[in-house]
């Protein structure tokens, strides 16, 4: 209610300070609780207490408020901490379209071993007068003292922009209504299997992709990733029939046409039609080809042999660098899943085979080396 009543008894800030009128809001007192709502309605709304009201706001706008100081005071330490947290805002943005990592060794300003977000801050306060005198004063002032400068802050920041991303996808994939989704699941640093889930859907005329988030999982059973997939798209109120079209890699548990998660899910959906992943039926070409031939068992064996011999040794590795100069390209190693890799390894051992040779004769003839090594170059 309008009403200011202090003392349990007076309008006191209005009608007891400007009123001419006796009442029981204004000098002897109200104490009728029993109709209470029925008299504080009638005394908001009648003519007196609306005076009243129009006299205190033309007091306020000429005279001011006994607490102006403290107004003003209130104002100049939000504004403060806005421009605190204008500066944390654009330096977690900056680390994270540039998927830079954040954490260090410690959260101590002036480290160098300090995470990458209070390391650009302490770049940026060098130019930035405010910030220098922000981080010379609340700097390394521990637990308990406000900083906005502490890791759980820059964390939660991370959280609150990852969201909102985050809800901007979803918002333009329902405006798209039809999608079609594609899973991967992959072992993170701890070990924790996350499923990778990426939609795909047409924006002004165009295809997009978009990476919707990590999810983890507990298994790679089909019955298992239809539950996640299925509770994913319920979280965030994506409806399951506007999918017409799922693509996952060839496994069973995916792309079985019995049970696995291809047909789960058109089963609830019977437009979302199934495409093998390009990508890993490509790869699974290359490796299948190459694991028929004899010939090519051994020549990729070699090429990562060759890499495994120089890069375990520094010494080796700067012999192999003063023969192949910055301009030849050095050997690279293989990859279990990207075939691409062996291409790139082939490629560099092809163009710089002169001088991968000549840093092997090299290391043959000198008698620094131990009999293995000279055996094995």
């Amino acid at each position: 209610m309008a009403v200011i009543l202090t003392f349990n008894r007076f309008c006191f800030l209005l009608c007891t300070l400007f009123s001419s009128k006796h009442s029981n809001f204004s000098t002897t007192g109200f104490d009728d609780w029993k109709n209470a709502l029925k008299c504080i309605s009638g005394h908001e709304n009648g003519s007196e207490h609306h005076k009243n009201m129009l006299t205190y706001s033309s007091r306020q706008r000429e005279s001011g408020q006994l607490d102006s100081v403290l107004l003003k005071q209130l104002h100049n330490e939000q504004l403060y901490w806005q421009n605190v947290l204008k500066r944390i805002v654009a330096v977690v943005k900056f680390l994270s379209s540039r998927g830079l990592p954040f954490r260090g060794n410690n959260e101590t300003i002036g480290s160098e071993q300090n995470s990458n977000d209070l390391g650009t801050l302490e770049l940026l306060s060098q130019f930035d007068p405010f910030l220098h005198e922000h981080m010379k004063k609340h700097g390394n002032s521990g637990k308990g003292n406000t900083s906005y400068l502490s890791a759980n802050i820059c964390e939660e920041f991370i959280c609150l922009m990852g969201n909102k991303v985050l809800s901007e996808i979803i918002s333009e994939l329902k405006k798209a209504k039809y999608y079609s989704i594609s899973v991967d699941s992959t072992l993170d640093l701890s070990h924790v299997d996350q499923l990778t889930f990426t939609d795909r859907y047409v924006k002004d005329l165009a295809p997009v992709e978009r990476f919707l988030q990590f999810v983890p999982i507990h298994g790679h059973g089909a019955e298992h990733l239809e539950t996640v997939v299925l509770n994913f798209l319920q979280e965030n109120e994506i409806s399951i029939s506007d999918c017409h079209g799922q693509s996952y890699d060839n496994a069973s548990n995916m792309a079985g046409q019995y049970s696995g998660l291809q047909k789960r899910i058109k089963d609830k959906s019977e437009s979302a039609l199934f495409i093998p992943c390009a990508g890993h039926s490509l790869n699974l070409v290359g490796n299948s080809a190459a694991g028929c031939c004899l010939e090519a068992i051994i020549f990729f064996d070699f090429v990562q042999c060759l890499y495994n011999f120089f890069s375990t040794s520094t010494h080796r590795w700067q012999v192999l660098l003063s023969f192949v100069g910055k301009v030849k390209k050095i050997v690279k190693q293989l990859s279990g899943t990207r075939w691409s890799a062996r291409a790139d390894a082939v490629t560099c051992l092809h163009d710089s085979y002169d001088e991968i040779k000549k840093a092997l004769e090299f290391l043959i003839k000198d008698i620094s080396q131990l009999k293995e090594t000279q055996n094995n170059a």
